[in-house]
């Protein structure tokens, strides 16, 4: 081989090298470029919504019972007006309704005018008289907040504030104990932080005599309408943005929440459970989650039913009342804020709604 061709044999040789090298070089960037496209970049926009869990908590007579909430809808749900015809919903129990125009007694399809006044709450009592309020207050609302009990079409005080400009009443429930009418109430008073408080007292008719049954409530916090039965005082109490169940026995002690897979608080959330009730024998305990209405029995921690109520009804609730296997819900018309007609809800589903407006309450 001369020398000519022993440089052009080198020259060759030279150039597959640099070849292979480059090859290899645009290989290794290749595989580098997928490696670094396949890393996702962080998501630091989107939060991580955790749903609000309890603990189980194992009481003493009842089993403990967790709770998740669902998701709230994303679109809130419009109310509808569809009455539903009731087929075992008990229509002679004896329901009292109050409203701006008056106090109505409804029985089935029946209905009688009791008083033309203006009255928020009315209850009726086992002796047939009505226990009832003209104004429900919160702290500095003007009004009447004396509790009346109205006889024979003749309204008469039973409890009055000592002190109408520093004190306020609220009435919240009324029960019958062996011949004996008590009425639960609570009396607020004091317009500071440092010194207002709430104390819930329970009244004897027959005797005159009052129990005191605690402090419930301070200037940020109390509750909202309680009711009894057996030894059980349930409401929901309020703290800022806070609410939780309140569950305590009439000695004042409380009761945990986590004994029926309640939390003790909940912040602001649609789904949670809330407006809580309890019978007047003190057996089931009664609240809604959105637009799911649930019966609890007291003694197994059991859930007894759970009722799908009017599509977008669980948001406007004011109140629920309860008794044997049938609940009323009162609730605010969406368009008008003000209360509309009291809906009948029985524990296998079926529904109806009262002929008046207003809040209505069993015969207790």
């Amino acid at each position: 081989m001369d020398l000519d061709d022993r440089r052009r044999s080198r020259r060759s040789a030279l150039l597959g090298a640099g070849s292979l090298v480059l090859t290899t070089v645009v290989m290794i960037v290749v595989l580098l470029g997928v490696d670094l496209g396949d890393e996702p970049a962080p998501d630091t926009l989107a939060p991580t919504t955790v749903a609000p869990t309890t603990t189980d908590l194992v009481p003493d007579t009842s089993p403990a019972i967790d709770y998740t909430p669902t998701e709230p809808p994303v679109t809130p749900a419009k109310p509808t007006t569809t009455t539903i015809t009731p087929t075992t919903i008990p229509l002679d129990q004896r329901i009292v309704v109050a409203s701006p125009a008056g106090i109505t007694a409804v029985i089935g399809s029946s209905s009688e005018s009791i008083d033309s006044g203006s009255w928020a709450v009315a209850i009726s009592s086992g002796d047939g008289s009505i226990i009832a309020q003209h104004v429900w207050p919160g702290y500095g609302q003007p009004g009447d907040t004396a509790i009346y009990r109205i006889a024979d079409n003749v309204a008469s005080t039973l409890v009055a504030p000592s002190d109408p400009a520093n004190e306020w009443i609220r009435l919240h429930d009324v029960i019958d104990e062996a011949g004996s009418v008590r009425v639960l109430y609570s009396v607020k008073s004091g317009t500071g932080f440092d010194v207002a408080t709430e104390e819930l007292l329970l009244l004897n008719i027959s005797t005159g005599t009052t129990q005191s049954l605690g402090v419930i409530g301070g200037w940020e916090d109390g509750p909202g309408r309680l009711s009894i039965g057996g030894n059980l005082i349930v409401g929901e109490t309020f703290s800022q943005i806070d609410r939780g169940p309140f569950i305590r026995r009439r000695d004042g002690t409380n009761i945990d929440p986590g004994s029926f897979g309640l939390a003790t608080t909940y912040a602001d959330c649609s789904v949670c459970p809330r407006t809580f009730a309890i019978d007047e024998t003190g057996s089931n305990l009664v609240w809604v989650e959105d637009d799911l209405l649930v019966v609890m029995n007291v003694d197994t921690g059991e859930r007894v039913t759970e009722v799908r109520l009017v599509e977008g009804l669980g948001r406007d609730i004011d109140t629920l009342e309860i008794s044997g296997e049938t609940v009323i819900v009162n609730a605010h018309d969406r368009n008008t804020g003000v209360l509309g007609r009291p809906y009948l809800y029985g524990f296998d589903g079926t529904s109806a709604r009262l002929p008046v407006e207003g809040s209505a309450t069993f015969a207790r």
